[in-house]
């Protein structure tokens, strides 16, 4: 059916790291190298050093100065009238400040719509009611309005505030997040005594669990050094949370690492540990990374995070909020290196086999309608 024009609607974006944001910057690279005339349409935070001048359609990034921004949130109601043209249009959820410009263009312009489920969101005060709101109101209009549903696996679909509308029908699909296997190389090399996190450190990304990893310092081997790779402005608490523990020479903050940084990270580490706290985590894109370098992970008991590897082969499952049960499991990969490895190959091997990008950018072109 040729080339289409796609619009990928994202709250957030490179170079901010997040889930939302990677995902969406993956899905307009595996599009745009099928042959796709792609365009990101996201708010203009400002962020930037330097000024750029707004690219058109199909050549990069239209950034839309919002009316209002909170945080990663931003009103942008003109967004309605930039996807006048597209055939199809991606919108990245949760984007609050920007699905209802999205669902009335739907209404007017009749183009495709995918709406890709990445997380529930959760809140307390003024934010929980506008995300109370915007899930048990606005929601359901939209997955009504969109032809597709996606979401990253079919756990998390089941168990997050999508499930009373997630059918086996044609209108919903699995569609994990990839990883790109030609940067994020296996390595066979000797591993490190080093346990890493990777992940935002700002308020957007509270769930992630910094704060158990660090309470699990104590439990585990005075050999073993944990890496935190992540910027934002709770980094300071985490370190002094470090410093009362009397841990803070073995926990080392390495910021925000660079693309080549992080894969080094990862290929250094005995172990990736995902700490979530709550159902906002989904999927951690970081698990599919980490064990793309042959590295095994060990997450929380959450919905989608769990499903990412196959427990007791390429990572361990243990329950939230506890760091005892996390130190156990980090003992367990370090006390057993010959395990380690073995785990690591098969993560590696399993990530190849679904979380290929290759394979995932082919099912969402056919989904644009552009096969």
């Amino acid at each position: 059916m040729g080339k289409k024009r796609i619009a990928i609607v994202t709250p957030v974006f490179p170079p901010y790291r997040g889930g939302i944001g990677t995902v969406a910057e993956s899905h307009a690279t595996v599009l745009a190298r099928l042959g796709q005339d792609v365009t990101v349409l996201m708010p203009d935070y400002g962020h930037r050093t330097t000024p750029s001048p707004p690219p058109q359609r199909g050549e990069g990034i239209m950034r839309l100065k919002p009316i209002i921004k909170y945080g990663n949130a931003a009103w942008v109601p003109q967004l309605e009238h930039q996807l006048s043209d597209f055939d199809s249009v991606i919108l990245q959820y949760p984007f609050f400040g920007g699905m209802r410009a999205v669902y009335r263009a739907k209404k007017k312009y009749g183009f495709k719509l995918i709406l890709n489920y990445n997380m529930d969101v959760v809140g307390s005060g003024i934010k929980g009611i506008v995300f109370w709101y915007a899930t048990k109101f606005f929601l359901p209009r939209v997955i009504k309005a969109a032809d597709y549903v996606l979401a990253s696996s079919e756990d998390y679909a089941q168990h997050s505030d999508v499930r009373n509308y997630w059918s086996r029908g044609e209108k919903f699909h699995i569609i994990p997040i990839g990883v790109d296997l030609e940067r994020f190389v296996f390595s066979p090399a000797p591993r490190e005594h080093r346990v890493l996190f990777v992940g935002g450190l700002d308020r957007a990304h509270y769930f992630k669990g910094v704060e158990y990893l660090i309470k699990a310092v104590p439990l585990v081997s005075p050999h073993a050094k944990f890496v935190i790779a992540g910027t934002g402005e709770l980094a300071e608490q985490y370190k002094k949370q470090a410093r009362e523990l009397g841990v803070s020479d073995r926990v080392i903050f390495a910021r925000g690492a660079s693309d080549e940084e992080l894969v080094r990270l990862y290929q250094n580490a005995a172990v990736t540990v995902l700490p979530s706290t709550d159902q906002s985590e989904s999927f951690g894109i970081v698990l599919a990374e980490s064990m793309a370098c042959g590295t095994p992970v060990i997450t929380s008991n959450l919905p989608g995070v769990r499903s990412v590897y196959e427990d007791g082969v390429s990572g361990i499952t243990v329950p939230p909020r506890d760091e005892r049960a996390l130190a156990a499991a980090i003992t367990t990969l370090l006390d057993n290196p010959s395990r380690r490895v073995e785990m690591g190959r098969a993560a590696r091997q399993l990530a190849e086999k679904r979380y290929n990008w290759n394979n995932i950018g082919n099912k969402l072109l056919a989904l644009c309608g552009a096969t």
